[in-house]
């Protein structure tokens, strides 16, 4: 899928250059970009119709960019179908819900009991041994 995704990018570029070049070669009333590269190269190639041939391209090309555009946008969206605040958001949603203002408050749970103390070991250890006493 990743080539794929690869190769619509190259067309995506490419359909785009090409777009922005035969906008460029169009000739407008005032001159333009087409009369300074061709200075009527363009109709001695194409024919008297080179206009036509123009606005043919720029609607093929603009179609094929709108299209590959839109299929690149669908197919890049699913390869991460949740967004990080939305996985972000999931836990937070499973939290208790909070107490509408005005409601009476629940009352706190009891602590928890101290632990019962644990029996002496039936074996009681042997005293420690007494320091010498001085003598006097």
């Amino acid at each position: 899928m990743t080539i794929f995704i690869g190769f619509l990018y190259v067309i995506e570029v490419l359909s785009c250059l090409l777009l922005a070049l035969v906008i460029l070669l169009q000739k407008p009333k005032e001159g333009g970009l087409g009369g300074a590269i061709g200075g009527g190269m363009l109709e001695a190639s194409l024919g008297a119709d080179a206009g036509n041939v123009l606005i043919k391209a720029t609607a093929i090309l603009g179609a094929i960019f709108l299209a590959n555009t839109l299929v690149l946008a669908r197919l890049t969206s699913t390869v991460h179908s949740r967004s990080i605040m939305a996985r972000e958001a999931a836990p937070a949603a499973q939290t208790a819900p909070e107490l509408p203002l005005g409601a009476p408050e629940l009352p706190a749970a009891p602590a928890p009991a101290a632990p019962a103390p644990t029996p002496a070991p039936d074996s009681a250890p042997a005293p420690a041994p007494e320091a010498p006493a001085s003598a006097k």
